[in-house]
């Protein structure tokens, strides 16, 4: 927003870009009053720094600093100390939900003792649904470990495979048990994109952020979803591959 013109002779660089003090209004009385000019406030040397608005609760004539924070609500105020205090709640409130903080460290309970193991020699990259194998890299959600470990994901390194927990080796040496809906796999689906000479596995059109193609479903699958894959597509390995070589004539 551009700053207010200079008067006639008078310096932009010395003219300051707030509404002087000695133009604010004095609201003692009935109608509002300029400080010096004793006109009705705003005075015509501060009408160039306001800005005239409307409030939204009751339709009354605000003025609004054209360059700083500061707003003036002409006339009788339409709300109580309470509706303010309600309304700040609420600010803080919706601050607080669209940018979540976790607790101070302290928060949290004392950890109870794990084992403990140096890093696994394992590793594996996931390539298909249902390609987990010890070695791959895992989400852990919040609840899936002890609350002294904090209520937030925790990258961890899969050991064994199971149900209906999954062990689990975290950065710290400990060793966990989870559950596998509890569990996803960390970065998935982009080496298995690399190799296909995919650039993106995402849809090009749609709401952001851009639905996955229907064949990359499987890279937000939880470890459970991964297992029960598994176990449907698993070929049994006591049925012999031609009958017809192991019958008598």
């Amino acid at each position: 927003m551009s700053q207010p013109s200079p008067e006639p002779g008078e310096s932009l660089l010395l003219r300051p870009i707030y509404l002087p003090c000695e133009h604010l209004p004095d609201s003692a009385g009935p109608v509002w009053l300029c400080r010096t000019c004793t006109t009705p406030w705003p005075c015509p040397a501060g009408q160039s720094y306001l800005q005239a608005g409307q409030c939204n609760t009751c339709g009354a004539v605000t003025q609004w600093e054209r360059n700083g924070p500061r707003r003036w609500h002409v006339g009788p105020t339409c709300y109580t100390h309470n509706d303010v205090l309600n309304a700040l709640a609420e600010e803080l409130h919706q601050q607080r939900m669209a940018n979540p903080h976790y607790p101070p460290s302290h928060y949290y309970p004392n950890k109870p003792s794990r084992r403990r193991r140096q890093r696994p020699p394992y590793d594996h990259t996931p390539m298909a649904p249902g390609d987990i194998r010890p070695g791959t890299w895992l989400w852990v959600h919040p609840g899936g470990l002890h609350p002294g470990w904090g209520d937030i994901h925790r990258l961890a390194m899969l050991t064994a495979l199971g149900t209906p927990h999954c062990e689990v080796w975290l950065h710290d040496t400990t060793v966990h048990r989870v559950r596998p809906k509890m569990l996803t796999v960390a970065d998935a689906g982009r080496a298995a994109a690399r190799a296909a000479g995919l650039a993106s596995i995402r849809q090009t059109a749609g709401p952001w952020p851009r639905p996955l193609l229907p064949e990359w479903r499987w890279v937000e699958w939880t470890l459970a979803e991964h297992i029960g894959h598994q176990e449907q597509h698993v070929i049994s390995q006591d049925q012999p591959v031609q009958d017809e070589l192991f019958t008598v004539p």
